[in-house]
């Protein structure tokens, strides 16, 4: 390496220059703090710095935002899980109580409101419609948030009720209603769900009186039985009343409708949406 004249090397004096300026930045410390400041910078400008807590939350945050945004867009794109899984449920159920009707020989029927739905049993001895209490699959069910019933029943829409609850007091005061009426005329005939020829026959045997008051009383009792017949009829023998039912989420413009086939069978259609 070649030196000056007075034996300092070029790579010397470039040194003692730093050394220089750096005392004139610290004039209260010495050259060895100057030293071991110079010797501690260049060591932090080699070791890779790491993140602080604040910039990991940020990213989590990040993340976040982009997942729910994923999840969401997939939702939008034509899958609706309320929609779907309440509209199976109604398809599994009504088969149900399709296969209850035929090995236990009832009429069992459906009530709808805009809100939920429930089965419901015809009870002949009583000559009504009452709940089907002693089956747990049964019960009354209620629709999640959004999501909402319209019925067609022989090609003419039905106007439902907002809830169950008005339904359920229909059943309660017809009940109320019909063991009053038992229990003051004993003799009453129970009501059937459709009324065959022999009453009829049995009416136009009677006098015109008896027969007058025997009418009134049939009427009263198939009043108090019918009131709250279910919108939808399941007979005994399988057959079902003419029917369909459409679960729809209007906020969104989708629904699934249930209806019958060629074959009797109830179907769960495609999903609709609105525009499609």
């Amino acid at each position: 390496m070649p030196t000056s004249a007075t034996g300092i090397s070029p790579s010397s004096r470039r040194v003692a220059r730093e050394s220089a300026a750096l005392a004139g930045c610290f004039p209260s410390q010495g050259p060895l703090a100057v030293a071991g400041h110079r010797a501690a910078s260049r060591a932090g400008l080699g070791r890779p710095r790491g993140f602080t807590l604040l910039e990991i939350l940020v990213v989590v945050l990040i993340i976040g935002v982009v997942t729910a945004g994923m999840l969401l867009s997939m939702s939008f794109a034509g899958k609706d899980t309320d929609l779907e899984t309440e509209s199976k449920r109604l398809l599994s159920l009504m088969d149900y109580a399709r296969e209850q009707s035929e090995l236990q020989t009832r009429n069992y029927g459906v009530l709808f409101s805009r809100r939920g739905y429930e089965f419901v049993v015809y009870d002949v001895r009583r000559g009504l419609w009452r709940q089907a209490g002693e089956d747990d699959a049964l019960r009354a069910r209620t629709l999640p948030s959004g999501l909402d019933f319209e019925l067609v029943v022989d090609a003419r829409p039905i106007v439902l009720r907002d809830s169950l609850d008005a339904v359920n007091a229909e059943l309660a005061a017809a009940a109320r209603s019909k063991s009053d009426s038992h229990s003051s005329s004993p003799s009453e005939r129970p009501v059937r769900p459709a009324s065959g020829p022999s009453s009829d026959s049995t009416s136009g045997a009677t006098s015109g009186s008896g027969s007058d008051s025997h009418a009134s009383s049939d009427s009263d009792s198939d009043s108090g039985a019918h009131a709250i017949a279910p919108q939808v009829m399941i007979f005994a023998g399988g057959d079902l009343s003419s029917f369909k039912i459409t679960l729809e989420r209007a906020a969104a413009g989708r629904s699934i409708t249930l209806d019958e086939n060629r074959n009797g069978d109830i179907v769960e259609k495609p999903m609709v949406e609105s525009g499609t």
